[in-house]
């Protein structure tokens, strides 16, 4: 068997059930069967403001310029993650795929950039090397440890300025307690795993550059890694300055009682610059900040982050030129970078796309950032043993809420990788 149907063999059955009309339209020759000449087909990420029109009208540059037509699909599961990989297996990928990243068994069937020039200087380019290679390029980064605050709470609770080290962050948040706010809003859901993760972030690389590797090759365990960070948020709890209620919270509520100003810090991504922007006017002043550190480390630490908006090249399109041709294009030409940076809370780092009061704080957070370093699982060639980190985390975050001590939790998130491994 070649490789390559030993990459699709494997792809099937990552696939689950794929549709047997679709099984039956397929060709065996090629990954993009069905591309007509001229045509590049592109699987999107459709969103209410990132639907078809903002896509087509995002391309009509390049297709004017070059003659090519690019066909915006979105995905035909329920995200791009479900269908790529269902549709390599059954022979009908698209040439450009959009918004997700390679992984073990998909990067056999992507082209490698690492040859193109203009990959070269697009963000986070060498975080998502596999290897040697380089199979994705992106527009800008999702910029993960930020928090931001109510300057009218500081103004209330007599706080100056915005903590640098742990110490003052918990200083201020019982001095927000006593003004009568909410200190630290927090959710459920996946929230819960993800806040904690990235208000840690900053600490944690600066004791563990590369954690992920290090746990990867038993260096290290995660649950040292995390023990400081579940010790502070069982705190936190104990304290009241987090409210145990809160976990019961869907994401978007927790957003909300931030946005009504009952609310003093709230630890969220860059993203959340977007539901800022269409809240509108606010009856407070939004501040955002980079996360405290240890005392005695760095502040500024290095900033989690992910590459935003990524682009693959299917190494079975129809017209592989053509479509390395768009994907530089998306992520090199500065109308369309700045028509994404402009969408969705995207930032790149030197940016000067013209950004809200907030968008300009995170900006500057991102330009100022010592490093950017790989998030959860990790990204590329740092990268956890483990697949489902996140998940996991989040119900051992959990877990504080309802009596577990720090040590326990970190015994948990050991036992799990250990199995998992």
């Amino acid at each position: 068997m070649s490789s390559t149907r030993g990459n699709r063999t494997r792809l099937a059955a990552l696939a689950a059930v794929v549709p047997l009309t679709l099984l039956a339209a397929c060709s065996q020759g090629s990954a993009s069967a069905g591309s007509e000449d001229g045509e590049i087909r592109m699987m999107v990420n459709l969103t209410d403001n990132l639907n078809q029109a903002y896509w087509q009208k995002l391309v009509e540059p390049f297709e004017d310029k070059t003659g090519l037509k690019v066909k915006i699909e979105g995905p035909t599961g329920k995200s791009v993650a479900e269908s790529f990989p269902q549709q390599l297996a059954a022979g009908t990928a698209p040439d450009v795929i959009q918004s997700i990243f390679p992984d073990d068994d998909t990067a056999p069937e992507l082209l490698d950039l690492s040859g193109e020039a203009w990959a070269k200087d697009t963000p986070m380019y060498e975080d998502y090397a596999m290897g040697d290679a380089h199979y994705a390029a992106g527009v800008g980064t999702q910029t993960q440890s930020l928090v931001y605050y109510n300057k009218a709470a500081f103004e209330k609770a007599g706080i100056a300025e915005a903590p640098t080290t742990w110490e003052e962050l918990s200083a201020d948040m019982a001095e927000l307690k006593k003004a009568g706010y909410t200190p630290m809003q927090t959710a459920g859901d996946y929230m819960t795993g993800l806040q904690l993760q990235q208000i840690f972030h900053p600490t944690l690389n600066q004791a563990h550059p590369k954690w992920q590797s290090d746990v990867k090759g038993k260096k290290l365990a995660v649950g040292d890694a995390y023990l400081p960070a579940f010790q502070k948020y069982a705190d936190w709890i104990k304290s009241g300055y987090i409210a145990k209620s809160d976990v019961g919270l869907n994401p978007s509520q927790a957003d909300g009682n931030f946005l009504a100003g009952k609310v003093g810090l709230y630890t969220n991504g860059s993203w959340f610059a977007a539901t800022l922007d269409k809240a509108g006017k606010l009856p407070f002043e939004v501040g955002v900040f980079s996360p405290p550190v240890e005392e005695g480390k760095s502040y500024p630490g290095p900033q989690g982050a992910t590459m935003a908006d990524p682009y693959m090249v299917n190494k079975g399109a129809a017209d592989p030129d053509a479509a390395k041709q768009l994907v530089e294009y998306l992520v090199t030409d500065a109308e369309a970078v700045k028509t994404q940076l402009t969408s969705d809370g995207v930032f790149r780092q030197g940016s000067d796309v013209e950004q809200s009061a907030v968008g300009a704080q995170i900006q500057g957070i991102l330009d100022d950032a010592p490093e950017l370093v790989a998030v959860g699982e990790g990204q590329g060639n740092v990268r956890l043993p483990v697949t489902g980190f996140n998940p996991k985390f989040t119900e051992v975050a959990q877990s504080l809420y309802t009596g577990a001590s720090p040590a326990d939790a970190a015994k948990a998130i050991d036992q799990w990788v250990d199995e998992n491994r």
